[in-house]
């Protein structure tokens, strides 16, 4: 088996892991065609690829984002693609730049996501003779929280390591200073080596908002003092301030549950599907009138 490496693509670490059984030499006219490790997530996400065939009449973009979008063969490799993403239009220009349009549910990934998606898409498309880099849009916009466009394969920066710094791209919930539920806000968080991912965004979430119109209900003084996941629960614990500050309105003290909740199940819905708040150590009852003994699932309805 050759050596992982660490693939970094705009500001997500990637690990690129080559197997031994796709070690043999490509085929004439076959493709690589790159998708996420199945089972490896959360602060590094794999990505592998497997060898696809197209036909002599077909179109090898409309081909590859239709291998791509249709998902591996291979029973160790994931879509990292939401189902229903479509592609609306290809075009591909004088000076090398690929634009793809895709569906709406392409919207729906969060950043760390998103960034492994658009990793998969760069690896694949840039085989084709002329494509020198990628734009993506959505339904004919550009992604808001995109923060490289186009993308090319010198944004896949290889190095050696799995224990570097890791810059990304995270969603965060937020409580509105309106005061009318959660708001967004797309944040570049960096994870040390020493830390996991989920405990880089929490840091990133108690410190607060960086725009305008946000806030946060979290008390003052609050720390993280551990982070961990078990059969799909986050377990978080806080120090003693968070129950000691707890905001004397009901439904602030709630928002500030929901924006710790709702940030860690969308960093990685798919091992996290809820999260066990404790103040040093210990259960809590309740929480602005909220029990919070049993383990919170997101609601996301607090920032439609």
């Amino acid at each position: 088996m050759k050596k992982r490496l660490t693939v970094l693509l705009c500001t997500l670490a990637l690990l690129l892991s080559a197997c031994a059984r796709q070690a043999e030499e490509q085929k004439q006219g076959a493709y690589k065609v790159y998708f996420a490790v199945r089972g490896e997530r959360g602060g590094a996400q794999s990505v592998d690829f497997e060898y696809r065939d197209l036909s002599p009449e077909e179109d090898p973009v409309e081909g590859l984002v239709r291998l791509l979008l249709a998902g591996p063969e291979s029973a160790e490799l994931a879509s990292p693609f939401l189902p229903g993403v479509t592609l609306r239009s290809a075009e591909l220009g004088e000076d090398g730049q690929l634009r793809l349009d895709l569906s709406e549910q392409y919207n729906g990934l969060p950043g760390v996501y998103l960034t492994v998606a658009n990793s998969c898409f760069v690896l694949t498309l840039s085989q084709i003779k002329g494509v020198e880099s990628l734009y993506i849009t959505v339904e004919g916009e550009s992604l808001p929280y995109q923060t490289v466009q186009p993308l090319t394969l010198a944004d896949l920066l290889v190095s050696g390591g799995e224990e570097e710094n890791v810059s990304l791209t995270a969603l965060l919930y937020f409580p509105r200073a309106a005061g009318e539920g959660l708001g967004r806000e797309y944040r570049t968080v960096v994870k040390t080596e020493n830390e996991s991912l989920p405990a880089a965004v929490l840091t990133a979430l108690l410190a607060g908002p960086a725009g305008e119109g946000l806030t946060s209900n979290i008390p003052g003084g609050t720390a993280l003092r551990s982070v961990r996941i078990e059969d799909g629960i986050c377990l978080v614990d806080l120090s003693r301030s968070f129950l000691e500050g707890e905001p004397e309105d009901e439904t602030q003290a709630r928002l500030a549950v929901y924006s710790i909740v709702n940030t860690l199940c969308a960093l990685d819905a798919g091992r996290i599907s809820a999260v066990q708040i404790l103040v040093e150590g210990e259960s809590i009852e309740l929480y602005g009138g909220l029990p919070a003994l049993s383990p919170l699932e997101p609601n996301y309805s607090l920032a439609s």
